[in-house]
């Protein structure tokens, strides 16, 4: 009876820590590039409140709180994306713009920051420059494309004729490869 008792304590132990290793937290990307290292855990513990506070509608907490992420690490790219989205989502687009600048200096590869930028100039009627971040986009994830297609938010520049020579240059690429 003891070494059945013994038996089962140990399996549940090794049940449960394979339950809590593969049901945990997932971790959050210091930046799109794979090889970055991991922020530290004020960071983590910021960004995380900070998009809580998001979700709740809570957007001057969620602001504080993604400043604070980003003065502890200032070199992770996630609470720069997020603060330009709450920033957009507030009709602050300044405030957007300039921080999913310094996400695409921090990350150049960030197709998502580029993308947000090219609706953010859209709405302030950048055009040329609207087309210039959505060129990124597209050269960094083709999928941009297909979004940039579709999304109403840029439905401004898909008639012009720069629109129209950035997707023939993106089709005639994709054809290439």
């Amino acid at each position: 009876m003891t070494i059945l008792y013994k038996w089962s304590a140990l399996l549940l132990i090794i049940a449960l820590t394979f339950y809590f290793t593969a049901c945990g937290p997932k971790a959050i990307p210091y930046s799109q590039n794979t090889d970055a290292p991991e922020p530290n855990e004020v960071a983590v513990a910021h960004y995380n409140w900070g998009m809580t506070s998001a979700q709740n509608g809570n957007f001057d907490q969620a602001i504080m709180e993604l400043h604070l992420a980003i003065q502890n690490e200032p070199g992770w790219v996630m609470p720069f994306f997020t603060l330009g989205v709450v920033y957009g989502n507030q009709g602050e687009l300044d405030k957007a713009i300039q921080v999913w600048e310094r996400a695409t200096q921090l990350d150049a590869d960030f197709a998502k920051a580029h993308y947000n930028l090219a609706v953010a100039y859209l709405h302030k009627e950048e055009k040329t420059r609207s087309i210039a971040a959505l060129r990124k986009a597209i050269r960094i994830d083709k999928e941009a494309l297909s979004s940039a297609k579709v999304d109403p938010a840029l439905e401004g520049i898909r008639s012009t004729p720069e629109f129209q020579d950035l997707e023939h240059t993106a089709e005639e690429k994709n054809q290439q490869d």
